[in-house]
């Protein structure tokens, strides 16, 4: 069999077997911000507290020598296989069936994909005001650790965070985890912002490393890359043709973390 002959034990493609999207696909995860916080915090508590955590390994990836590879991103989803499986992406080269899904997620970042607590309610993306950051400002725990202001920028904590000599430890650690939530594993927007749901679980940092926020991050990934049900709070009639318009045009945006 040829290498990009058609596999009948598979099911079918989302686009012909020789027919792909030729447009580009934007990455708003920024690996190397995690080398910027790797540089800042380096040899300090706070980070040796980080390291220890969850979120140890992902300074362990050679994120300045895997620069992220749109294009194979783009082939791979270009390439996805049909399938029921909600949170599991199936891709396929030439007849060798490739798979994505949580476990592999866990083993490359090695952040914990555990369940999530009983009290905890993960958004609703399909809500077209999902990420709504009005009045963020107003919040208390906001106000002490990112400022007076609800658009704030990621780069704007960061700048903070390399030269504010004078800053505390307490507040130090949670800017840091903010600029990686935000900037690395949950990137909703191409300027990154904190979010004001995350801010307020920065009450407590024991309890918020042990978050399984590898669970998190991935949900957020994959939504993006299977077939859609719902856009802008409306319910999708077509899935199928939804996704392969949105890899069609000109410029197509894959949030998260890739």
């Amino acid at each position: 069999m040829e290498d990009n002959a058609c596999d009948t034990r598979l099911p079918e493609r989302i686009f012909a077997t020789d027919r792909f999207p030729r447009n580009r696909l934007n990455i708003y995860s920024r690996p190397n911000i995690l080398a910027f916080v790797c540089h800042v915090l380096r040899g300090s508590g706070v980070f040796a507290k980080i390291r220890k955590s969850s979120f140890g390994k992902l300074f362990d990836l050679p994120t300045r020598q895997c620069p992220v590879s749109c294009k194979l991103i783009h082939s791979l989803l270009s390439r996805q296989l049909r399938c029921n499986q909600e949170h599991t992406l199936w891709s396929v080269f030439g007849k060798d069936p490739l798979r994505f899904s949580l476990e592999e997620f866990g083993t490359i970042t090695g952040l914990n994909c555990g369940s999530f607590p009983d009290d905890y309610e993960a958004p609703d993306h399909n809500r077209k005001d999902a990420n709504k950051q009005k009045g963020a400002h107003k919040d208390p725990l906001w106000q002490k650790i990112v400022g007076k202001y609800d658009n704030i920028t990621i780069a704007d904590l960061a700048d903070e965070l390399e030269h504010d000599h004078q800053m505390d430890e307490w507040r130090r650690i949670r800017l840091a985890l903010i600029i990686i939530l935000d900037g690395v594993l949950i990137s909703s927007q191409q300027i990154h912002r904190p979010t004001l749901r995350y801010v307020q679980m920065l009450d407590d940092v024991d309890v918020f490393l042990e978050f399984p926020w590898g669970r998190e991050s991935f949900l957020h990934t994959v939504r993006c890359m299977k077939l859609p049900k719902f856009e802008k709070g409306k319910a999708v009639d077509s899935p199928v043709d939804m996704l392969v318009l949105k890899l069609k045009q000109e410029n197509s945006v894959s949030p998260g973390s890739l």
